[in-house]
């Protein structure tokens, strides 16, 4: 009996250790913690064109338009309602001439693009909005940036 009360007492322990850190939640909810982007920085989906209905179901790549190179750690995140968030792959920048047409031109000077392939099908007749998510960061949300159709 008395293990048992001491295995007990080092169970509880490990789990108030986790709760304690972050790695439980005992309420049953986790805490929102939006990703920031750096000061200053303006972001703005550039391809496909923020609004545009009929997009190809595998588009191959999302370019953001930045104010500024974003850290290396961001990346694109993809939403499909009705299904868990998804990520791109980080993003990496990339020259007006090589991306797709037609892209748009965001609201503020001198943008820097940065694209993030995707690779599979996103699903048909479908709003996917599209967020941007910092790796390095403990974030469960993300600011999104703008949305399209699929076909």
């Amino acid at each position: 009996m008395r293990s048992r009360a001491a295995l007990l007492g080092i169970v509880l322990a490990g789990v108030a250790a986790l709760a304690a850190c972050g790695g439980l939640a005992t309420s049953g909810t986790v805490p929102v913690i939006m990703c920031v982007l750096p000061a200053g920085t303006q972001v703005a989906l550039a391809y496909p064109v923020p609004g545009a209905t009929g997009v190809p179901d595998s588009p191959g790549q999302i370019v953001v338009a930045v104010s500024s190179p974003l850290p290396a750690t961001w990346q694109v995140v993809v939403e499909v309602p009705g299904q868990v968030a998804t990520g791109g792959a980080l993003l990496t920048a990339i020259l007006p001439s090589a991306i797709p047409t037609p892209y748009a031109t965001p609201s503020f000077a001198s943008p820097a693009y940065e694209t993030s392939g995707l690779t599979g099908s996103l699903p048909a007749a479908s709003t996917v909005q599209i967020g941007l998510n910092d790796e390095s960061s403990d974030c469960n949300s993300y600011p999104l940036i703008g949305s399209f159709t699929t076909h």
